[in-house]
């Protein structure tokens, strides 16, 4: 028998929750924080924000989500859900936190959507709207001297700049408006807006500098410049740099051993370890994580293209319901599995990706696939040469990881903490360096491999 869930306001912020919340702008404009824990929301507190009836069945340990004309059964553990009769699966699991049921953006927006609500944003701030409504941005411009800097505020999600002859483009995935033309002594000729993309004008003499994403909440800053003003160039770097990315963090644990060794951990030694060789060798380095921090996907992504590295590499341990799988595997980006279990782990590592569908698949991961597949093939060719490690290849998978690269990108996976033999090598320290030297091995004779331009050592 189901029963009527009173959620109060202790849902919504709860006691000593503050630090743990996220902005949910609702239908009506006005703003509540709820819970939420790295990339994961409280999907019963988004429910709540969206005037939706929230049900509970004790005997079956589901909710259910009703709107006069829908339904939606959805049950804490499990990646399943019952929409108006028919079973559906969600992009990840529900699951139980504390006092509250959680899931990433992506899950929860997939909730929702039956219910004809539409949940944009990130786990740093959302916005529900109503199915077909259009999302209007507001847009302020700040001229000072040389410079002017345009502000677009209310964004649904993270847009893509595109340099024109003329001025540039912004770029959404989904259908946007603009609430009024920009005013900045005389910085924009006009706007155009063209359902998905913002076409913005300069009058002469200014041009496109540089663009960032603001984040809590997200924004949008573009910067001109007058073409008479001379921008300082990059200095050229004097050493490769190479982004390691320890996977998962924070709440986002990975998979665990049966021994207590969590991949997050796992990961994170291993990464200080191949930095510290590389290093050595004369490469800079940066961790796209230092500690143990939860980090969205599509930020790790982002630093590295920012950092406009000379490669990528996130490093993995497995996990397989078969306790005798083992071995390690490095893959690279592809919009297509190599095969079934190539597919599988794609789906497990793209479990916390929150707001990848956000990342546009136009980047330039396309053009570095070419040198992707070499350096995953001189990494996994010296995994190979370690004694006590199968090998289980080079194979090609979706990652959300390595979506957006623009730079060759990698994932490793070194071994299976599902598999206990597997486990008590990977907990070895000396292991562990061994592990890191031979991929640091391999990523110097890629960094040596290519053509001339940054020098390597």
């Amino acid at each position: 028998m189901k029963r009527l869930l009173v959620l109060g306001l202790s849902l919504l912020l709860g006691s000593g929750i503050a630090a743990f919340a996220v902005e949910v702008t609702a239908v009506s404009g006005s703003k509540v924080e709820i819970f939420s824990r790295g990339d994961l929301v409280d999907v019963l507190a988004l429910l709540q924000v969206a005037g939706v009836k929230v049900g509970f069945s004790a005997a079956s340990g589901s909710y259910v989500a009703s709107t006069e004309s829908h339904e939606v059964h959805f049950t804490p553990g499990g990646s399943l859900a019952v929409v108006d009769g028919e079973l559906v699966s969600l992009p990840g699991p529900v699951r139980q936190l504390e006092n509250h049921v959680v899931a990433t953006v992506e899950t929860a927006a997939a909730i929702l959507k039956p219910l004809g609500f539409r949940l944009v944003g990130n786990a740093r701030a959302l916005s529900l709207l109503v199915a077909g409504q259009v999302p209007v941005l507001e847009a302020s411009v700040l001229a000072s001297g040389e410079a002017a800097t345009l502000l677009l505020s209310g964004l649904p999600e993270k847009p893509r700049v595109v340099p024109e002859a003329d001025g540039f483009r912004v770029v959404f995935s989904q259908p946007v408006q603009l609430a009024s033309s920009p005013s900045g002594a005389g910085v924009f000729s006009g706007v155009q807006v063209q359902e998905k993309e913002l076409r913005f004008f300069l009058a002469s003499p200014w041009q496109l500098a540089s663009s960032e994403l603001l984040e809590n909440p997200l924004r949008l800053s573009v910067r001109v410049v007058r073409q008479a003003a001379t921008l300082a160039k990059p200095q050229a770097r004097t050493q490769p740099l190479v982004v390691l990315d320890p996977g998962h963090g924070g709440e986002d644990e990975g998979a665990k051993g049966q021994g207590g060794l969590v991949e997050k951990n796992l990961t994170l030694v291993l990464s200080r370890l191949l930095a510290a060789q590389l290093q050595k060798a004369g490469v800079a380095v940066r961790l796209t994580r230092e500690g143990d921090e939860a980090m969205a996907l599509a930020d790790r992504v982002a630093l590295a293209n920012r950092l406009q590295a000379d490669c990528f590499v996130s490093i993995h341990a497995n996990a397989s319901p078969a306790r005798g799988a083992r071995g390690a595997e490095t893959y690279f980006m592809s919009a297509e599995a190599t095969d079934a279990e190539a597919a599988q782990a794609a789906a497990r590592e793209n479990a916390a990706a929150g707001d990848v569908q956000l990342i546009l698949w136009e980047l330039a991961h396309v053009a570095n696939m070419e040198a992707s597949s070499r350096l995953a093939l001189e990494l996994q060719t010296r995994l190979n040469q370690l004694s006590g490690i199968r090998d289980r290849g080079v194979k090609q998978a979706p990652f959300a990881v390595l979506t957006g690269t623009t730079m060759p990108a990698v994932l490793v996976e070194v071994g299976f903490l599902s598999n206990p033999e597997e486990e008590v090598r990977l907990s070895s320290p000396a292991e562990q360096e061994r592990l890191a030297a031979t991929l640091a091995e391999g990523i110097l004779a890629f960094l040596r491999s290519r053509p001339a331009a940054t020098p390597t050592p």
